[in-house]
């Protein structure tokens, strides 16, 4: 017995020895010599905010990026103010570096292609990334990048965005919507009219989460309910979302 209880406490400084680091590492020890290492565990942190910055392309476009903490993102293609191309998925991240394997282009004339994107990122600083899909006449992936804008971090309210909001002179597509002080909106795009509301994201960043409802009898989304997400950034409001099947896509810039 008094053999048995010098071997179980010779065995508790090995126990004790092992075991984690803390929430940022993953600790062993080694038996032989009791030595403990340690490695850092990988960070999925995702490059969640809002990012502005350029697409390297022939064409002179601009992106705009929201990346939500769920990981779906929306990357916004525009040129002179006015739409060209948007990409939609939902990426993972490791270390600084995220993928998409199925993200979804949208091209204002219409077309839907699928694609894969990949890239890379600072936390609250700087993002560059690359997908498969470019747009004519460009005839390689495109690459984009963009800078974070700290403005992702301050809460929006409804009463931020209660207003009457016009696309820019030149700007396609030619959009209006009123927002009401309880959130409810109307407005048109095109052929489209559509109603719907908004509320501010739980998360409590600059982001409002809105349900659109689209009639019209040219109208493409015409009988269809899409999800999106709204915000401001310097006096431009931003909408974007795409349907469920991921068929269709929804953008709106006004002022």
């Amino acid at each position: 017995m008094k053999l048995l209880s010098k071997l179980m406490l010779l065995a508790l400084p090995i126990l004790a020895a092992c075991g984690g680091g803390g929430d940022d590492q993953t600790c062993k020890t080694d038996l032989g010599t009791l030595t403990k290492s340690c490695v850092p565990n990988p960070s999925h942190a995702l490059p969640e905010g809002i990012w502005y910055g350029s697409v390297n392309s022939s064409q002179s476009v601009a992106a705009q990026t929201i990346v939500l903490e769920t990981g779906q993102y929306f990357s916004i293609y525009t040129q002179n103010g006015s739409f060209v191309w948007l990409i939609e998925g939902i990426m993972t991240a490791t270390d600084g570096a995220f993928t998409d394997p199925a993200t979804v282009g949208f091209h204002t004339l219409g077309a839907i292609r699928a694609g894969t994107l990949s890239g890379n990122f600072t936390a609250k600083s700087a993002l560059t990334a690359t997908t498969s899909l470019f747009v004519s006449p460009d005839t390689t992936a495109t690459s984009f990048n963009g800078n974070y804008n700290a403005t992702y971090d301050t809460p929006i309210a409804i009463g931020d965005v209660a207003r009457a909001w016009t696309s820019g002179a030149g700007v396609t597509p030619v959009s209006t919507i009123t927002v009401a002080a309880d959130g409810t909106a109307k407005g048109t795009q095109n052929a489209c009219t559509f109603t719907g509301s908004f509320k501010p994201r739980p998360t409590g960043k600059h982001l409002l989460d809105g349900t659109l409802n689209f009639t019209g009898s040219l109208c493409a989304l015409s009988n269809v309910s899409v999800s999106v997400e709204a915000t401001v950034v310097n006096g431009q409001l931003t909408i974007v979302g795409v349907t469920p099947q991921r068929d269709q896509a929804f953008y709106l810039s006004a002022q």
